[in-house]
């Protein structure tokens, strides 16, 4: 195995760590993970499918380097590994900063206006994050099913985020707006 895919599989390790202590924590102070859908839910749930999707052909990529048809120079394996970090990092801090507010949805339950920490810097750095990591993959495993279910992921969560935005501007109202005219939704 190339010394790349050494990376990808740590980095993937890391983030798989954080995701699940950070649900432990949401498990055991009694908050729900999982909320309301934010568009029709098939269109939700297959959004979310297709980037794990993407995550899966990176990890299988890095297990086994001869699966796909394009050879990839090995400039393209690292500088798909930089990206790789880049979004795990951010996807770490968004979940870190996000705490009990952490949902896959919109809920009913208390939550708060996220607008420390990385937040300060974009208003969605944890879709930014998985953003990147999907376009990594697509670096590290261009074939054409990943790159579609990344354009596709990437499509469909715009959508999503758009009616997350519309629900926190109902529920935190002048909040909201003060921050969402200081912080740009993406970068």
């Amino acid at each position: 195995m190339p010394v790349h895919s050494y990376f990808v599989l740590t980095a993937f390790t890391f983030l798989l760590m954080v995701l699940t202590t950070q649900l432990i924590r949401l498990r055991n102070s009694g908050s729900e993970f999982f909320g309301r859908p934010t568009i029709e839910k098939l269109y939700f749930y297959s959004a979310k499918i297709a980037i794990f999707t993407t995550w899966a052909l990176f990890i299988l990529k890095a297990i086994n380097p001869m699966v796909g048809f394009i050879y990839l120079p090995d400039f393209l394996s690292w500088t798909a590994v930089g990206i790789l970090y880049a979004g795990v990092v951010i996807v770490s801090f968004s979940v870190v900063n996000l705490g009990k507010s952490l949902k896959m949805g919109i809920t009913d339950q208390e939550i708060k206006l996220q607008t420390h920490g990385i937040y300060r810097l974009t208003r969605n750095p944890m879709y930014a994050g998985v953003h990147m990591i999907a376009i990594a993959s697509c670096i590290y495993f261009p074939d054409l099913i990943n790159v579609s279910f990344t354009i596709f992921s990437i499509y469909m969560h715009h959508k999503i985020i758009r009616q997350e935005e519309s629900f926190l501007a109902e529920r935190f109202g002048k909040s909201w707006l003060v921050y969402s005219t200081r912080v740009s939704r993406y970068i």
